[in-house]
């Protein structure tokens, strides 16, 4: 009977100290996979606006911004690298999708709405660091 009590209490500590390391491996925040300075260059294939546009973007979490311009990106990257999201300066709004790989490199499109002139086109985009 002790030894099956010694077995019991062996096993619950080992599968204790197991639930415990994995309890701290989860609260461990890793960045995300997209995380940091990518180059964008917008190519418009319809309408009148700049034929190529690139931008320097910032991404951090799920989150993109581009820093020190008077942008607002609404939206972001999933954990699987699609990105959707608004683009906003202005009264112009520039709805955008598409996907980031992990080898530093995604393409989508976009297509502006609610300003006065109505463009759209694809995108490119390169890890920049």
């Amino acid at each position: 009977m002790t030894h099956i009590l010694t077995a019991i209490a062996t096993t619950a500590m080992i599968f204790g100290a197991q639930a415990t390391a994995d309890a701290a491996t989860k609260k461990i925040r890793v960045p995300a996979q997209f995380d940091g300075s990518w180059t964008i260059t917008a190519v418009t294939n319809d309408g009148p606006c700049s034929a190529s546009t690139s931008y320097q973007v910032q991404i951090k979490g799920s989150d993109a911004s581009i820093p020190g311009d008077e942008i607002d990106i609404a939206g972001g990257v999933s954990t699987n690298g699609a990105v959707r999201a608004t683009i906003t300066k202005g009264s112009n709004t520039v709805p955008i999708i598409g996907r980031l790989k992990r080898q530093g490199v995604g393409t989508g499109t976009w297509r502006t709405s609610g300003g006065l002139v109505a463009c759209g086109g694809s995108w490119n985009a390169r890890r920049a660091g």
